[in-house]
């Protein structure tokens, strides 16, 4: 066991157990520090996802809508077209 200057292996005992005590208290300090810069951390990764994600679902909305003016856009078109033919059909039947 190491001494201290009083020569008392009591006296280093408590030294020892008094660094120990710090050495825990900056160990205790440290981590808790991580986890509040890893916290911290987690909330942007978070909130950039939640960002990403609502942009991704407005785009796909914007996607669809566009599609869905298409279709109608040809579905008139074909219905146009239908509407001719059989129109077509009876000039000639005539």
């Amino acid at each position: 066991m190491t001494e201290n200057n009083s020569g008392n292996p009591l006296d280093s005992a408590k030294d020892l157990d008094g660094g120990a005590a710090e050495k825990a208290k900056d160990f205790a300090g440290d981590a808790a520090e991580k986890a509040k810069d890893f916290a911290g951390d987690a909330t942007a990764k978070a909130k950039d996802f939640a960002g990403d994600a609502g942009e991704n679902v407005r785009e796909l909305a914007e996607d669809a809508a566009e599609n869905v003016k298409h279709f109608a856009e040809d579905a008139a078109e074909n219905v146009k077209g239908l509407g001719a033919k059989i129109a077509g059909l009876f000039k000639h039947d005539k």
